[in-house]
């Protein structure tokens, strides 16, 4: 800033900045207050000094006609800086009945009293955070009130447009059979799959997530997150889609985690059946603790240590060793007991082949990263599943969506396109 200009603020605020000048924090917190007022001021002048959308006398209308300009209607706009006033060309078709206002498409103003700058500092704080605590922060950040209902609708909208164009995505793909280019080349590449849920009006739902990892050139782990509450064929397409930016056809080698549920082996089958397909180390260990507690009890060290053979058995690829084990142990229970030995020992022969773990370590795999699970619960429980969360469909798909562009890196690409005025 011209210094000129940091002389005349000095100047002018001075004594109220020698008040404080001994405190450090009062005194940050007083040029904040300054600035909010200088830029407020500025951008209502900048605002003033605008066309604000005045195109001529008449625009183009959609039905043949012209719309005429009538005059320069107000708008209350909320800001990082407060409230200001937007005087706005507005035009009429006296053919069909329609109406316009430029400004409001062309600025990203919408249809809404937030600006895209405060809207986007919402949205960005709501990802992470209900709405109401989004709105005391706001407050905190800014000293701008904003109810936590605004919040609700401004994400919403804004989720719905990134909601939107992941959709638009898929079915431009259906259309022109274009696979996306990729943007990274991983010499190993992970794609996890795995199934939670959120607590809707109408009860629980399933939603499917996934998350894509490789190693980058510096040795740090890099990430990116589909999930949906679509049907399994729909979320393989995204999942196969996000893979393929990620450097799915350019790999050396790709391997595939999940817990072995049919929906996950099924999408496997269709789209990545050249991976090598890891059972998730995580989920098998709660297999085999489930079945443990149900055998010998919650807690008992004899659990534990039923549960600690078979693991160290599985950890060396002994599928085979375990399951003669587990086909002796059934002759010991009866009841709901048998059933779930019954239960673990066919989740072991179905996915024997995905279980070599000691194949799988030789060769330097991950497989008991928890990667799936850790989708599940960063994707989704983090904001969906909060203390006494209930959602609409509306609400949770389009927070999701939210959460998704933020993760993935995508935040101010969706901004550019102006989400607001969609």
């Amino acid at each position: 800033m011209d210094t000129q200009i940091i002389d005349q603020l000095q100047v002018f605020f001075g004594e109220e900045f020698r008040l404080v000048q001994h405190d450090l924090g009062k005194m940050e917190q007083l040029v904040q207050q300054k600035m909010q007022l200088l830029g407020q001021g500025l951008l209502q002048r900048l605002v003033d000094s605008e066309t604000n959308g005045y195109q001529g006398s008449s625009i183009p209308c959609g039905c043949g006609g012209s719309m005429e300009f009538v005059q320069h209607r107000s708008r209350d706009v909320h800001t990082l800086f407060g409230w200001i006033k937007v005087e706005r060309a507005y035009y009429y078709c006296p053919d069909c009945g329609n109406s316009a206002v430029p400004y409001d498409t062309a600025s990203g103003l919408g249809s809404g009293q937030l600006s895209p700058g405060l809207a986007k500092a919402c949205c960005v704080l709501a990802v992470d955070d209900s709405f109401r605590q989004t709105s005391q922060k706001i407050e905190n950040l800014f000293g701008e009130k904003v109810s936590d209902n605004t919040v609700e609708r401004v994400v919403q909208q804004v989720g719905s447009v990134a909601l939107g164009q992941q959709k638009e995505q898929l079915e431009e793909f259906f259309e022109h059979k274009e696979i996306p280019p990729a943007v990274v080349s991983p010499d190993r590449l992970y794609i996890a799959a795995d199934g939670t849920t959120a607590h809707e009006v109408d009860g629980w739902h399933e939603v499917k997530t996934g998350s894509i990892y490789w190693q980058d050139k510096d040795f740090r782990i890099d990430k990116r997150y589909v999930a949906c509450f679509d049907n399994s064929q729909a979320f393989g397409w995204q999942l196969w889609l996000e893979a393929c930016r990620c450097g799915l056809r350019e790999a050396k080698e790709v391997v595939y985690l999940g817990d072995g549920a049919g929906w996950v082996r099924s999408q496997y089958e269709e789209h990545f059946s050249k991976a090598t397909f890891i059972i998730d180390w995580y989920h098998l260990e709660e297999h085999v603790w489930n079945c443990g507690k149900l055998l010998l009890g919650e807690g008992t060290k004899a659990t534990a240590r039923w549960a600690a053979k078979v693991l160290a058995e599985l950890w060396e690829g002994w599928t085979r060793k375990v399951l003669d084990y587990l086909t002796r142990q059934r002759k010991r229970y009866r009841g709901s007991k048998r059933e779930a030995i019954d239960d673990l020992y066919h989740y072991i022969s179905v996915n024997e082949e995905q279980m070599r773990y000691d194949v799988f370590r030789s060769k330097g795999y991950q497989i008991g990263s928890g990667a799936a699970e850790g989708a599940c619960k960063s994707v989704v429980g983090k904001r969906l599943k909060q203390s006494g969360m209930i959602w609409t469909r509306l609400g949770s798909s389009s927070v999701l969506a939210l959460r998704l562009v933020w993760l993935n890196g995508r935040w101010e690409q969706l901004w550019t396109a102006k989400p607001l005025a969609a």
